[in-house]
């Protein structure tokens, strides 16, 4: 390994190289893993530019803190850094067991994400009415292996939450259905119908988990995963249950080593930073747009970012303040979302299909929806494809299965209905 404050900021230009490689051709476009790679300098860039500024006798431990902190946020998150530098593996402390369920600030307890087993699938069923539940949302995407897709079920409770939910108007109601929101890994065989989405049953089986949807509706997935976003779930049978085993103490992170105080020149230009990275974000969490954000633009603009970093740390007095100065200059301009391209009829190798039903957020009407991200060629078939997006708010039907990710596909759009044979149509 190369010095921590050199492991520090090389990490930062893997990030970008990566990120840069992810979006040069969209066949290879991963929205989610671009989405993760830039969230790590949401809250560690600002670090980094402060043990480059540290007093040299801090500089590697400031560094060496930073990595741990960074590390520390889950096994994900240490299993994304060492992908990016190997050499990390055996520095970093291992990754600390993590809970699915936690406590909040009252002390109530909430479940994060829990693999599916047989055990947690008859609870689930024993809390909440799989059979009379609807699918508000679905989203899926290749993977590594098959498909993963993310399936929220709006289910009716079994139990009756002891308080209603306080209305945006102040007054009492009755809770609404709960989000069950799954994560399926692996998935290889998949048939979904919007017309066709109440009710649910899942099972375990020899080679992972099984869904059926409505009457015609399934799934097949090697993994999978539950959260239930339930404010009441505590209430529940089996949240009553945790509350007899879960520690009361809330685990706590530990602060990243302190650093001399940074300049406005130094804070301006991680700020700076900071925005160009988010901007670079939204391709995840906002599917929509995705097509649209200037990623490679965003990737030139942040190239060697760690490097510049280093250099300009290296210089001194007011020689270090310009640099930063210039750094700032040189990173606060994002370049502009543009109107996405459309799909149009022609050959297309689809990277994202999302479908949300209409409902109440809040109080807040929701408009159902569905968007695609497609990859398609240019006019130049040797050419890197592009991203192509649709948004189709309100549609009257949305049908998919699996094979509409095979390969690329023939693509056939009129203006009102979009459609892949019968493997996806929407109008």
């Amino acid at each position: 390994m190369n010095s921590p404050l050199e492991a520090f900021a090389g990490l930062l230009d893997r990030s970008v190289r990566e990120i840069a490689t992810l979006a040069s051709d969209a066949r290879t476009f991963d929205a989610t893993r671009i989405g993760r790679l830039a969230d790590i300098w949401d809250n560690n860039t600002v670090p980094l530019v402060g043990a480059a500024c540290a007093p040299w006798p801090l500089r590697s431990r400031s560094a060496s803190a930073g990595l741990r902190w960074m590390a520390e946020l889950g096994a994900d998150r240490r299993k994304l850094i060492v992908d990016l530098d190997p050499s990390l593996d055996t520095v970093l402390p291992p990754a600390r067991p993590q809970r699915s369920i936690h406590r909040d600030y009252q002390g109530q307890v909430f479940p994060g994400a829990i693999p599916l087993t047989a055990e947690i699938v008859a609870a689930l069923d024993q809390d909440y009415d799989l059979a009379s539940g609807t699918v508000r949302s679905l989203t899926v995407r290749p993977a590594a292996q098959g498909l993963k897709v993310h399936l929220t079920l709006a289910a009716p409770r079994r139990f009756t939450p002891s308080i209603g939910r306080v209305a945006r108007d102040g007054s009492r109601k009755p809770w609404p259905a709960a989000p069950l929101k799954f994560t399926f890994d692996g998935v290889a065989d998949l048939q979904f119908n919007a017309d066709d989405r109440l009710g649910m049953t899942v099972s375990r089986t020899s080679v992972g988990a099984a869904v059926t949807i409505g009457r015609t509706g399934r799934l097949q997935a090697i993994k999978a995963t539950v959260w239930p976003d339930d404010p009441r779930w505590h209430e529940s049978t089996a949240g009553k249950a945790a509350d007899l085993t879960t520690p009361h103490e809330r685990p706590q992170r530990r602060k990243p080593a302190g650093t001399s105080t940074r300049t406005a020149p130094q804070q301006a230009a991680a700020r700076a930073l900071v925005m160009l990275m988010s901007h670079a974000r939204l391709v995840h969490h906002y599917p929509n747009l995705a097509a649209g954000v200037p990623i490679l633009d965003i990737c030139r603009v942040a190239a060697d970012a760690g490097s510049a970093i280093l250099a300009a740390s290296a210089r001194h007095g007011a020689a270090r303040q310009n640099a930063f100065a210039e750094l700032d200059q040189r990173w606060r301009h994002v370049p502009p979302t543009m109107a996405p391209d459309p799909v149009r009829s022609g050959p297309a190798l689809l990277r994202h299909a999302q479908y949300d039903e209409p409902h109440d957020d809040h109080d807040v009407p929701r408009h159902g929806c569905a968007v695609l991200l497609a990859a398609v060629p240019g006019a130049d078939p040797a050419a890197p494809w592009a991203l192509a997006s649709e948004e189709i708010t309100q549609p009257s039907r949305f049908q998919i299965t699996s094979a509409a990710f095979d390969g690329v596909q023939r693509i056939h759009h009129d203006g009102r209905t979009l459609r892949i044979a019968d493997d996806l149509v929407v109008h």
